[in-house]
């Protein structure tokens, strides 16, 4: 059993854009790029213990349909004919970075777990405030101008009000926009994910191409996460959310 003192920190390679001095506050901002990274998944123990994630759909479908535990079963009652409740024993926990605008979106699907960091506890003035750009900002010129523009006078009114007119942070945050990265664990089960992907993700699913760019780049990076440990139905998760859901 490891220490769980010494849990490692994800290195999200921020990228620093500007330093400020401003009212005797030091104000940095780094930019960071959406991520989505496996930081655990369902493994059976027991009977099971060494088999991969797959087994335990093929066990749940064994006993639902009192059936031979064959991979065909699992392929055609779980994702054919979307008899989904077995899929939902096999979860995935992520760790992720995207931008405020994008926690909306993925609040949206309720029936995830997740835990998001609380702008109530982050010091911008100590951690730096931390941006996702927009996907319409590209070039060197377009990001210069963001920060300048967008986020620098945003952060200049957050300090303002904690400078000039002692508010808290928790109502100072305001003044900064949906362009914050937050850090976040979601859980996610197979049935959810193959559910999000189709709506989402531009590569993999034609409903995705009509998705906002950002969500959509989770959500691939969210299914390709999880190739090692679905290596039996794989293959056929990408074949599904090939389909899209209309």
């Amino acid at each position: 059993m490891k220490d769980l003192n010494t849990i490692p920190k994800r290195d999200w390679n921020k990228t620093i854009e500007h330093v400020e001095e401003y009212r005797g506050k030091t104000l940095r901002i780094y930019s960071v790029k959406p991520q989505a990274h496996i930081i655990g998944v369902t493994q059976p123990v027991g009977l099971l213990e060494g088999y991969s994630a797959d087994a335990i759909l093929v066990k749940a479908f064994e006993k639902n349909y009192k059936t031979p535990a064959k991979p065909k079963v699992v392929e055609k009652y779980g994702f054919e004919q979307m008899h989904g409740e077995p899929l939902e024993l096999v979860s995935f926990q992520y760790e992720f970075i995207f931008d405020r605008a994008i926690e909306a979106e993925m609040n949206r699907y309720r029936h995830n777990s997740k835990n998001y960091e609380s702008s109530r506890y982050v010091d911008p003035f100590k951690h730096g405030l931390t941006v996702v750009f927009p996907d319409d900002v590209q070039t060197d010129f377009q990001k210069e101008e963001f920060i300048k523009i967008d986020v620098l006078e945003a952060f200049k009114n957050y300090t303002d009000a904690i400078v000039n007119y002692g508010a808290k942070k928790q109502s100072a945050r305001r003044r900064l926009g949906t362009y914050q990265a937050v850090e976040s664990v979601f859980s996610i089960n197979l049935r959810s994910l193959w559910h999000m992907a189709r709506q989402r993700s531009a590569e993999l699913s034609p409903n995705g191409r009509e998705a906002e760019p950002q969500i959509g780049d989770i959500m691939t990076q969210a299914v390709y996460a999880v190739e090692p440990y679905l290596p039996q139905f794989y293959s056929t998760l990408l074949e599904q959310i090939g389909k899209g859901y209309r």
